[in-house]
């Protein structure tokens, strides 16, 4: 693996000042991920369906039509 040449360590110690800041995750954060595809989606995006004898989330009304 490769080092990256960017990222110095700061006077105060702290690394990564290259990175940009924040969560890659929009919005309120209220978010989960779909049991079949694994993308994050709204609440209002999903619905419940029973698998693997539990109840899990996936896209509503499938993975491909969500975007």
């Amino acid at each position: 693996m490769s080092k990256d040449t960017s990222t110095k360590l700061s006077s105060n110690g702290l690394r990564y000042t290259s990175k940009e800041g924040g969560s890659p995750f929009l919005g309120s954060g209220a978010t989960r991920s779909c049991l079949l595809c694994g993308k994050h989606r709204r609440p209002d995006q999903l619905q419940a369906k029973r698998m693997f004898g539990r109840t899990e989330m996936v896209c509503k009304p499938n993975c491909a039509s969500v975007t």
